[in-house]
């Protein structure tokens, strides 16, 4: 069972360093991504939560995200997924996280959580073509208890709309931007600089492949999907003269921006 976005969500529904930015009142929650594990605190304040996620490995990473219904723990989830049925149970609530990162990137990431149970997960496949979730790569953690804080004032708004993406001029550097889902449906920001020569439609022969090989595109994280009238904040390193695209293929057609900081 795919739990949250396996490989094949990523195909069709195919920004960030942690200590700059908002969210200065919240304690970071350092998540660290590896081979093939997530290291992280077992339990964390609720409320408007910062994770500060970094791929420490050498292969690409997601952090998909779950919540749990009460009662439930990781055991039930490796159950769920040993099943290999094929939607998940109803007491697992996919909650969104952060897409691929690259070896070597990180993301700050700000957003609003309720107290309880969750789930990171890594569907990617390792170059032997077995999930990540099936070498052990997913962890789970308590939010108790609310943090009182606010998301940060962004420098910048991204929002995602019925037209697509409303992106600003943005400058290189550090930046706080929100991502806002302005939508009445749920939007997906996944944020890439594709290597030079490679298209978006690279992405899907990547990914159909197994995600074997050298990937066409610089993985930098962002939010996996998140409902109508919601935002989180991000943190990013954005680096003069680079070409960004922001890709959402969760609808009927893909949405795509692109921009290059100045």
């Amino acid at each position: 069972m795919r739990l949250a976005t396996g490989l094949s969500v990523m195909v069709v529904v195919a920004l960030s360093v942690a200590g700059c930015g908002g969210g200065a009142g919240v304690q970071p929650i350092e998540v660290e991504g590896n081979e093939y594990a997530f290291v992280m605190p077992d339990e964390a304040e609720g409320g408007v939560v910062r994770f500060n996620v970094s791929n420490t490995g050498k292969e690409l990473h997601e952090y998909a995200l779950g919540r749990l219904d009460e009662g439930k723990t990781l055991d039930d989830v490796k159950e769920a997924l040993a099943s290999e049925q094929e939607d998940p149970p109803e007491w697992f609530v996919d909650v969104g996280g952060v897409p691929l990162l690259s070896p070597g990137e990180e993301l700050g990431l700000t957003r609003e959580l309720q107290a309880g149970t969750y789930v990171f997960l890594c569907f990617i496949p390792s170059p032997q073509g077995v999930p990540h979730v099936e070498l052990g790569m997913l962890k789970s953690f308590e939010l108790t208890g609310d943090s009182g804080q606010t998301l940060p004032e962004p420098d910048a708004v991204i929002i995602a709309n019925d037209a697509g993406y409303q992106v600003p001029e943005l400058s290189a550097g550090e930046q706080t931007i929100e991502l806002r889902n302005a939508d009445n449906r749920e939007r997906e920001f996944f944020l890439i600089a594709l290597k030079s020569g490679t298209e978006i439609k690279d992405l899907d022969r990547f990914f159909e492949a197994g995600a074997k090989g050298a990937p066409p595109a610089q993985f930098h994280g962002a939010m996996q999907t998140i409902p109508a009238g919601t935002s989180v904040v991000i943190d990013i390193d954005l680096e003069e003269g680079v070409e960004y695209t922001l890709n959402d293929a969760s609808g009927d057609e893909p949405v795509v921006a692109r921009f290059t900081p100045e």
